[in-house]
């Protein structure tokens, strides 16, 4: 019973260290690190830093994804197939309950402006080029969300974290997650980033907009694929609009090496670039 005692007295001990050291870290500007860190206190850019790293792990992801689309009025579901490599690229087909192809979307950031963004509308044989994309999905999803903005948010990844100037960082009171904030130089949004402190894994992501407007974005069902964690759901929701997109992920697939030609519109032995000249 002594020995239990003495035990549970030097567990305390070290618990005020800890709290301390966290304390120490505020008072310097630096975050404090996770559980998987060795050194004491960690700066925010080496936060920054290794998640980066950690993001640049993932090259390419294709898999099927039950998609549900919630506006005020109206709430659907969808069975797409999606692509994504990197930032630049992504795929979107939606299909029928047969698997047979009722629109298509492309997002190449390596195409030229004008053409970075198609849409195929299947049914009614028709594609749809640059601006007029922005306006079909509008109407067809009832939201306005610009795709262009999430491709990394589909493969799991904190979206501009690179340019992101960071402002500040917490960890919480439980030592399970840190708190990031920062400004987005591009369009002067306010970021808040929560992120697991032991696996640097995003949880959540706010992002609210000069203007006021807020977009939330959360992952989850984080599950190991090709040893790697990866979530199985991904939420983006719209306050203000009351209207949201969630993805639950079937049997993804990681780094397997996506052609080019995927990102590209086909018609027969012909693509889209093609026709257009």
């Amino acid at each position: 019973m002594q020995a239990r005692f003495f035990s549970c007295r030097l567990w305390a001990f070290a618990l005020l260290i800890l709290h301390a050291g966290f304390l120490s870290s505020c008072q310097t500007g630096q975050a404090p690190e996770g559980s998987h860190l060795h050194q004491q206190t960690i700066s925010l850019e080496d936060i920054r830093g290794r998640i980066i790293e950690r993001q640049n792990g993932l090259s390419d992801l294709k898999s099927f994804v039950q998609t549900t689309v919630e506006t005020r009025d109206r709430k659907r579901s969808l069975r797409q197939a999606l692509l994504v490599r990197g930032v630049q690229a992504l795929r979107v087909d939606t299909l029928s309950l047969l698997g047979q192809p009722l629109g298509v979307y492309i997002f190449n950031g390596l195409k030229t402006e004008g053409q970075r963004s198609v849409l195929y509308d299947t049914r009614r044989n028709r594609v749809f080029l640059g601006i007029e994309v922005q306006e079909m999905l509008g109407r067809t999803l009832g939201i306005a969300l610009n795709l262009e903005e999430y491709v990394s948010v589909f493969a799991g990844n904190i979206p501009r974290l690179e340019a992101l100037k960071l402002t500040g960082g917490t960890l919480n009171q439980e030592g399970a997650t840190y708190q990031l904030t920062g400004v987005d130089p591009a369009d002067k949004s306010r970021m808040e980033i929560e992120v697991d402190a032991y696996t640097l894994l995003p949880n959540q992501v706010v992002r609210t907009l000069p203007d006021g407007k807020v977009i939330r974005i959360q992952w989850q069902d984080y599950r190991l694929v090709a040893e790697r964690n990866f979530p199985h759901r991904i939420d983006i929701e719209l306050p203000a609009e009351a209207a949201g997109l969630t993805l639950v992920f079937t049997d993804p697939i990681l780094n397997a090496g996506i052609p080019d030609e995927s990102f590209e519109l086909t018609f027969g032995d012909k693509n889209l670039s093609s026709l257009r000249n």
